[in-house]
């Protein structure tokens, strides 16, 4: 079968696995929460009245000296990185424009706020490097100075599927990052709506997914988180 008939219906299946995939991974509706608690609503027992205190003279005696110990000055240990899930991240209140990427047989949305500009692939001279990942293409020294290419794919596609490489095309670069994305196309821009997109909170699992439009079964990257997660290696 031609190949871009096997890629056109992986795609066409993808809103039904993209929706298996992260509908779990999405908030839930908050559980009502009672207004009194049942210790309020059951009948307390009688509180025992308390004995009058007696009060005692005693001897007047001078206080002993006390010696006051010098502080000695402690070094603040460095504070540890929060948890991605501890984290609080901002969601949009206004619309915002978004950049359509194709990557993993997923239609991604990339924040323009958070881009530094795209290329195509081959027009970018890119150094592989020996004893790395097939995901990890290499080096490219750009107009946005040295970064490392990592294909998106690789980072979002579902744990259930395998990898495929060799697939990408284009590359998007992220804002004040050393890290490039590749990515199988890029599909222009479009205006997304905050009411359309459904949230997460905690992300301990996959930081930089930050929510999902439903009717349009696209999902929303969180570029800063996913940069972070890059940086930090722990996204594999």
């Amino acid at each position: 079968m031609n190949r871009s008939i096997v890629d056109n219906l992986a795609l066409k299946a993808e809103p039904e696995a993209l929706d298996d995939y992260f509908g779990s991974l999405l908030d839930e509706p908050e559980p009502v929460r009672p207004l009194l608690r049942p210790d309020i609503l059951e009948p307390r027992p009688p509180v025992a009245e308390a004995a009058p205190a007696v009060e005692l003279e005693a001897p007047v005696r001078e206080p002993d000296p006390v010696e006051v110990p010098v502080p000695v000055a402690a070094s603040t240990p460095p504070a540890p990185p929060a948890d991605p899930a501890d984290r609080e991240y901002a969601r949009p209140e206004q619309p915002f424009s978004a950049l359509v990427i194709e990557a993993g047989n997923l239609t991604l949305l990339a924040p323009l706020h958070a881009l530094g500009g795209v290329a195509p692939l081959d027009s970018l001279e890119v150094r592989p490097t020996p004893n790395h990942s097939v995901w990890y293409l290499g080096l490219a020294d750009t107009k946005q100075g040295r970064v490392q290419l990592i294909d998106l794919a690789a980072v979002v596609t579902p744990e259930d599927r395998d990898y495929e490489p060799d697939t990408a095309r284009q590359v998007v670069f992220l804002a004040g990052s050393r890290f490039a994305l590749a990515c199988r196309a890029i599909h222009g821009t479009r205006v997304i709506q905050p009411e359309s997109l459904r949230w997460r909170n905690h992300r301990r699992r996959l930081p930089w997914l930050a929510g999902v439009e439903r009717e349009k079964m696209a999902t929303l990257l969180d570029l800063e988180a996913l940069d972070r997660t890059l940086d930090e290696g722990g996204w594999d």
